[in-house]
């Protein structure tokens, strides 16, 4: 009876060794081939500013092209203070041209006359001033007449002092710094604008990127956005590639620019290309191994292809032949 069981026992032993080494000599990959996924890259796009948003032109699953407009803000309140710079700028730029053409030909002559008049006034002044003196010298004025006619004679002197400088700072136009100031100011305000334009018509506007696919739409019509908040999650679709992990044995098969072919479970294959070729290892990373194979040292391989026809799915498992 013993016997006959330590036979038996002998037979199972003998079976479920077998089978562990048939198990592990299948589940080990050839030297020229890999499992990975199909990596998915996308974007998260949001607005440059804040504000309503006022319009949603495409939903989760939509395919876009580059520079496709796929939502707007409300750009109201930019509408106003576009109109208020425009009038200041207008004027800002006004007073710039006349600081560069200087004073008009009318005001140049209106303030000449009017040296002209106080020449006249200074030398009615003055002989009015001398016509005083003498008569005071005969005691036939008084002290105050007399020194009316001096102060009035030196007010008249001053003020005509005044204008032929007046005079003389028109004939020649405004300082070269003036000049430059009124410049300076008509051109911060012509940047202002240009930011207020910018605002409406590209920070208050969400264009794709690049060709790619709507994963998910995160905001609704009269939401608040931000600069921060993410309205889409924009995935790339042509340009595609693979991440997969390979043991030391096949880093002598594994090259950067090698040719390879992307294979899924129903049997569809696209021709890629290896990017890159981790330059050291890694422990088996714990969301693609089991965790038996977790001390295992590998090495990060990424394959890049172009799939216009869409045959790979992001996220997919596939087979890399090398």
């Amino acid at each position: 009876m013993n016997k006959k069981l330590l036979a038996a026992s002998f037979v199972v032993v003998c079976a479920a060794f077998a089978g562990v080494l048939y198990y592990s000599k299948s589940s080990v990959d050839p030297l020229g081939k890999a499992h990975g996924i199909v990596d998915i890259r996308q974007s998260s796009l949001a607005f440059e500013r804040s504000g309503r948003i006022t319009a949603l032109n495409v939903d989760s699953g939509d395919l876009v092209k580059k520079g496709q407009e796929l939502a707007t803000l409300d750009t109201k309140a930019l509408e106003h203070q576009i109109g208020i710079t425009k009038a200041q700028c207008a004027a800002y730029r006004a007073d710039a041209d006349k600081a560069r053409k200087g004073y008009r030909k009318e005001e140049v002559d209106s303030a000449r006359a009017s040296v002209k008049t106080l020449e006249a006034q200074v030398e009615l002044a003055k002989f009015t001033n001398d016509r005083y003196q003498s008569l005071y010298a005969r005691r036939s004025a008084s002290a105050q007449d007399r020194d009316q006619a001096f102060y009035t004679l030196r007010q008249y002197q001053a003020q005509l002092e005044s204008a032929r400088a007046n005079l003389a700072m028109m004939e020649k136009g405004y300082r070269e710094e003036e000049i430059r100031k009124a410049e300076e100011i008509a051109r911060s305000c012509d940047e202002q604008l240009s930011y207020l334009v910018y605002q409406r018509d590209d920070q208050s506007v969400l264009r794709a990127p690049y060709d790619g696919q709507i994963r998910t739409r995160k905001a609704e019509l009269g939401d608040m956005a931000s600069a921060s908040s993410t309205v889409y999650e924009l995935s790339q679709l042509d340009h595609k590639r693979v991440l997969m992990y390979i043991a030391e044995t096949q880093l002598s098969s594994v090259k950067p620019g090698m040719k390879v072919t992307i294979s899924d479970a129903a049997g569809d294959k696209v021709e890629g290309q290896v990017a890159y070729v981790s330059s050291t290892a890694m422990f088996t990373p714990k969301s693609v191994q089991t965790e038996e194979l977790r001390t295992d040292l590998v090495w990060e391989v990424r394959v890049d292809f172009d799939d216009p026809k869409g045959i790979l799915r992001l996220g997919q498992p596939v087979t890399v032949d090398f």
